[in-house]
């Protein structure tokens, strides 16, 4: 299990050594799209079609940049399905430790539905 993701907090020995856990997540769920995504596959696994419609907005290279970064930190998981003769179907689903951001995803949602004024829809199934 990667250390970095999974620490609760910071150790002694990790700030003496510079390393923030709050930075470095913060440095990894602010990237664009990120956290679209995650929200996405906490409903369930989808393929990069429906992912890519789920998110909305965001472009393939830039959808697929992110899901191999994800996937490299054990936040996704993906497998390829056979699809008899045609392209075989890449399927993307959260890991435990993908899963354990629901609650970030939670303390969004409760922060801005507190704070912020209804606008224009953004996401379809907010």
């Amino acid at each position: 299990m990667n250390t970095e993701l999974s620490t609760p907090g910071p150790s002694a020995t990790a700030v003496e050594k510079g390393f923030c856990p709050v930075y470095r997540a913060i440095g990894v769920l602010q990237e664009k799209w990120v956290l679209h995504i995650v929200r996405a596959l906490l409903d369930g696994e989808k393929g990069f079609n429906e992912l890519a419609r789920a998110v909305g907005g965001c472009n393939s290279a830039t959808l697929t940049q992110r899901l191999e970064h994800l996937e490299t930190l054990k936040i996704i998981g993906k497998r390829t399905e056979d699809t008899h003769g045609k392209l075989a179907r890449s399927v993307y689903t959260l890991t435990p430790v993908g899963r354990e951001l629901q609650s970030v995803i939670d303390a969004i949602d409760t922060w801005g539905r507190a704070h912020l004024q209804e606008g224009p829809p953004s996401v379809a199934g907010c």
